[in-house]
């Protein structure tokens, strides 16, 4: 079984090599800028729906399922730019590839790579503290680890947001304000705002 799958990740390996050799990396942050604009459209158009109680299980199904496809193709053409480009060198850029990485929930190695990448880039000056926390986090969370700045939630149901855990507010706190973060009181109140319908009760 366990050569089966060293065979399988080598196949992988040398199609993600293939694919590499094909992107133009003089190109690559208008590339990175359009997998973004289509992440955040997608995501923009599900918040939309969910927030209008008219809103049907067939239309709620067809928005989850494109969503799913875009975030399928967006990861395949960010790997192929990670391992043809590396990480951006430009600001910009790189809060965009931050954005793909965050949304890269079905491949958590990859997210574990890309954070490496940042965190480097960050020390470089080039990336976001306030971007490494919140994939720091989405990593944390998807391992079960209670997050270090609070920035994840969980939507248990249309009028419910919970955060997910952390190891103490406080220290949190302290953590969001050293990267420039509002405190966690008010994020959770803006997320609340965000997230939950108008028509849900207080």
């Amino acid at each position: 079984m366990m050569n089966k799958a060293i065979g399988i990740l080598g196949l992988l390996f040398f199609s993600l090599q293939a694919s590499a050799q094909a992107v133009d990396c003089q190109d690559v942050g208008a590339r990175l800028n359009a997998l973004a604009t289509n992440d955040q459209q997608i995501r923009l158009e599900a918040e939309t729906l969910n927030r209008n109680p008219k809103a049907t299980d067939l239309e709620k199904e067809a928005i989850q399922k494109r969503w799913r496809e875009i975030d399928s193709g967006n990861l395949k053409q960010f790997q192929e730019i990670i391992a043809a480009c590396g990480w951006p060198k430009e600001s910009k850029d790189s809060h965009s590839a931050w954005l793909l990485a965050q949304h890269a929930d079905s491949d958590l190695a990859f997210q574990r790579q890309a954070k490496d990448l940042l965190e480097a880039s960050v020390r470089a000056g080039i990336g976001a503290a306030r971007d490494l926390a919140y994939l720091a986090d989405r990593i944390a969370a998807a391992e079960g680890r209670p997050q270090e700045y609070g920035t994840q939630f969980m939507v248990t149901n249309r009028c419910h947001l919970a955060l997910q855990p952390v190891d103490s507010r406080e220290l949190v706190n302290r953590r969001r304000l050293a990267v420039g973060l509002q405190s966690l009181y008010d994020y959770e109140a803006e997320a609340r705002r965000r997230f939950i319908p108008a028509d849900c009760p207080p």
